[in-house]
């Protein structure tokens, strides 16, 4: 088996981790998080996020220690480590398929959102194509380089987010937000298990980047605080949402946050800045797109036993370019699968099978101390 460390050279710091697991948990998510929550919770959207998180909490404990465990090799490498060879290849491509039927669905959201919003002529399949290609040429050119076009972004994107957020308090409206646990409990539990699987039980790719991640102990602190963090922003979004547009129309509406851009207006004359939200999410959602693109190469290369990933970018956009568009028949449909499907299957794919992982080879690796403990000494 290739070790990862010869299909990937190069290397990051903590401090970039922590931005670009912040980014990917935003990614994505920032324009539609809103929606399934108030149609699940409808006033009370805004706490079931800080539940999800805590959840959440318990899941980046599980990646963490994985790393532990084997803090050189990625995911799909200690998958063949702990379950052996067949097994194990089996048990990563299942965790590949997973990010790839998310890299399509990324890519069917980016153009439905184009196509319906901002570029309502252009043929959805030509929105996706280029937004692919160039996608694949930020994982062409590697980690280190997609990190530090992360870290000159992400100013911006805190810049345009914070201040979309400020323009917004004059328009609040705190009885939206009434009655508090109107409907009980059980809704907001329910809405907490919506979106367990978009966007925190994702971060399970970011397995395949900690190796290269410098300083071991700072990344697992770091990929706490990135969660937290990123969660934090997705949770002030949804608040935003129902604060200012209603439990009602955010449920109704497929991209809230956009929506809420054009109730942005200062003194007659500034307002109508939706291109801000847009610009927001289109950026963590292509730094997101591309983090799972290239995870996906990475690893479907180490499961072929490829000297490079690269080879694999054309033929992969081949198929993820095929199955977006034929796979969810239009917008409808796809937010369903999302509602009805993507969490259980999260939930298997990022929890179960990394919580197995994590106990076989804990049982393993305390079998093998034993065994060396109990060797004669000659």
């Amino acid at each position: 088996m290739l070790e990862g460390i010869m299909l990937e050279k190069g290397k990051i710091n903590a401090g970039e981790f922590f931005i670009l697991v912040i980014v990917f948990t935003m990614g994505g998510t920032i324009l539609v998080a809103a929606t399934g929550l108030a149609e699940v919770t409808k006033q009370d959207a805004w706490i079931a996020d800080p539940l999800t998180i805590l959840i959440s909490l318990f899941f980046i404990f599980i990646y963490n220690q994985l790393v532990t465990l084997y803090p050189s090799m990625t995911y799909v490498e200690y998958n063949e480590k702990i379950f052996g060879k067949w097994i194990g290849k089996i048990a990563a491509l299942l965790y590949l398929f997973y990010f790839f039927i998310l890299s399509s669905g990324m890519l069917r959201e980016i153009g439905d959102f184009f196509t319906t919003h901002i570029l309502v002529e252009t043929p959805i399949q030509m929105v996706m194509i280029i937004f692919l290609f160039t996608s694949l040429i930020g994982v062409r050119l590697g980690l280190e380089v997609i990190c530090r076009t992360v870290l000159i972004f992400f100013p911006w994107i805190v810049m345009m987010l914070l201040m979309s957020f400020l323009f917004l308090i004059p328009e609040i409206k705190l009885e939206n937000i009434q009655p508090i646990f109107g409907e009980g409990l059980k809704p907001i539990i329910k809405g907490s298990y919506h979106i367990l699987g978009l966007p925190y039980l994702e971060l399970a790719m970011i397995l395949m980047i900690m190796p290269y991640v410098t300083d071991k102990t700072a990344t697992k602190k770091a990929f706490y605080r990135g969660m937290v963090i990123g969660g934090i922003a997705l949770f002030i979004t949804v608040a935003f949402c129902i604060l200012v547009l209603g439990s009602d129309i955010t449920a109704r509406q497929a991209y809230p946050s956009y929506i809420l851009g054009k109730k942005i207006s200062i003194g007659g004359f500034f307002e109508r800045i939706e291109a801000i939200v847009a610009f927001i999410w289109v950026f963590t959602v292509y730094f997101k797109l591309t983090i799972i693109n290239y995870g996906l190469s990475l690893g479907l290369a180490q499961v072929l036993g490829l000297k490079s990933y690269k080879i694999l970018l054309f033929p992969l956009a081949f198929l993820i370019i095929t199955f977006a568009i034929f796979s969810f028949r239009d917008i409808v449909h796809f937010h369903d699968f999302l509602a009805k499907a993507w969490t259980p299957y999260s939930l298997t794919i990022c929890f179960i099978l990394p919580l197995l992982l994590l106990m076989v080879g804990t049982i393993r690796k305390k079998s093998s101390a034993s065994n060396v403990t109990k060797l004669p000494v000659r």
